[in-house]
């Protein structure tokens, strides 16, 4: 019987524990270190939830990856035994003619996905929660919703418990070699034949590539419950990742005993990770004022919490997955990585055991005459 390949993974967050139970599916031996706890609440993994959608305006490629992603994550659902998923659908807004909307809506008729476009004298019926001042259309899917994200963590680390994998909690990394496949931490070096180096926003600090042209990004999510006289027309209501404008609005209504998810696009800004962790009133107050007038009774929302999060910001909002020596250096950046975790698993799986220059363009979502050439 052939000796069995070894695989060590730098980072426990969602793409490092999704190419861990990969690499176990297809045989190989699995060490994951991870700088802090597992799970690690300073990853840029954890939450209550995470946006899931189809929904991409000019990147085609990856809307089209949104029905294999959702394949993939009903593969690992059935592993974990569990489905830790609210589909509650998601839609955007159109105010202006090529708008992000009408762009997402042009992605979605060259990738055939499944859509529907709900006329703006209907909203009311359709999406009661939202001011429709000024709205020429909704653009809707009944796929996408929250991915329950720590759930998932937490339940993939038990899965990989159970399966032998070797996790390494609160052993930081402080140098890599990537041709040997080697690092560095505090209680000594660690080795196997394939390093995955899928550190989040501590990449810049271990690589030069990633210092030169990465930062890391701080973004502020507010909790909040809608005021008594408007709740029901939240009742049932989808996701959102657009609402028209240049505001970059986006989240996830009341689902799982959680209250309004409020992402404001535009209040993420270059941030270090190692200082400016705790939210202010400020950047509640930012949020806030930011869905004046797009939801019905936003100006008495009740804020919950506000918490704070980074997330590495890489070229053109792509993916990376650069292959060096016996090194897979991946990063999943813009908010893509976790509704993409259980797929990034399978694709680092696959760089690993085929061609990475090939599975890097894949990921990042290239085009759709260029995939179908390559099959």
């Amino acid at each position: 019987m052939p000796e069995r390949r070894s695989a060590l993974i730098v980072g426990a967050g969602i793409n490092g524990l999704c190419t861990a139970r990969e690499l176990v599916l297809r045989g190989w031996q699995v060490t994951v270190v991870e700088r802090g706890p597992l799970p690690n609440p300073e990853a840029a993994s954890w939450d209550h939830h995470r946006l899931i959608r189809s929904h991409y305006a000019g990147s085609p490629g990856l809307a089209a990856r949104m029905p294999e992603a959702s394949a993939a994550w009903d593969r690992l659902f059935t592993d974990l035994d569990a489905r830790p998923y609210v589909p509650c659908g998601v839609f955007s807004l159109s105010r202006e003619p090529g708008d992000w909307t009408d762009r997402a809506r042009a992605a979605f008729a060259e990738t055939g996905l499944p859509h529907r476009v709900v006329a703006s004298e209907d909203l009311s019926t359709e999406l009661p929660m939202v001011e429709p001042a000024g709205v020429r259309y909704a653009l809707m899917t009944e796929d996408g919703g929250a991915l329950l994200s720590d759930r998932i963590i937490e339940g993939l680390v038990h899965w990989l418990e159970a399966r032998g994998v070797t996790l390494l909690a609160n052993r930081p990394v402080t140098t890599v070699d990537a041709e040997t496949a080697r690092v560095e931490t505090p209680d000594g070096p660690l080795q196997a034949d394939h390093l995955i180096v899928a550190a989040g926003v501590g990449l810049p600090a271990l690589a030069p590539w990633f210092r030169r042209e990465t930062h890391a990004r701080r973004v502020a999510v507010v909790y909040a419950d809608p005021p008594e006289d408007v709740r029901a027309a939240w009742d049932g209501a989808p996701a959102w990742v657009d609402l028209g404008g240049e505001d970059d609005l986006w989240g996830i209504p009341p689902v799982a005993g959680h209250p309004l998810k409020l992402g404001y696009g535009l209040h993420t800004r270059p941030g270090d990770p190692e200082s400016e962790r705790t939210a202010t009133p400020d950047d509640t107050a930012a949020v806030l004022a930011a869905y004046q007038e797009r939801f019905r009774g936003a100006e008495r929302f009740t804020p919950v919490r506000t918490v704070a999060n980074f997330y590495l910001m890489a070229p053109h909002e792509e993916f990376v997955l650069r292959a060096e020596g016996r090194t897979l250096w991946l990063s999943a950046d813009s908010g893509h990585g976790f509704k993409f975790g259980a797929l990034t698993g399978q694709d680092v799986a696959d760089a690993l055991e085929g061609d990475p220059e090939a599975v890097a363009a894949r990921m990042r979502g290239a085009p759709l005459s260029t995939a179908r050439a390559s099959g």
